[in-house]
């Protein structure tokens, strides 16, 4: 994929900071206000920036979503820490049961 320097800052912009906001996003890449108010839809079609984009949201979502694993070690560790409160402790636990799924009331 060939991006040149301002198209990958767009991108980069696009999925962080400017959170989908084309024309935002061009503005911050060094973009004129007025090429991005008219043509900020022409970058985030380009098939290059496209796959940068996808790529740049792969990371992310790999680096900042808790796996399940994740999760019930954080509970895990909520309902063993004598020093939380009692009812954070429990709610952990229920939590940890439910995920287990020993609330299933299939009789």
């Amino acid at each position: 994929m060939k991006l040149n320097p301002r198209q990958k800052l767009f991108a980069e912009y696009y999925c962080g900071k400017h959170l989908g906001n084309a024309e935002q996003a061009a503005v911050a890449a060094g973009y004129s206000a007025r090429y991005a108010r008219g043509n900020a839809y022409k970058l985030v079609s380009n098939s290059g920036v496209q796959e940068y984009i996808a790529e740049l949201n792969a990371k992310t979502e790999s680096e900042t979503v808790a796996t399940v694993t994740d999760i019930k070690a954080f509970w895990s560790t909520v309902m063993n820490d004598e020093d939380m409160a009692m009812k954070d402790r429990l709610r952990a636990s229920e939590l940890l049961a439910k995920a287990g799924g020993m609330f299933n009331n299939e009789w």
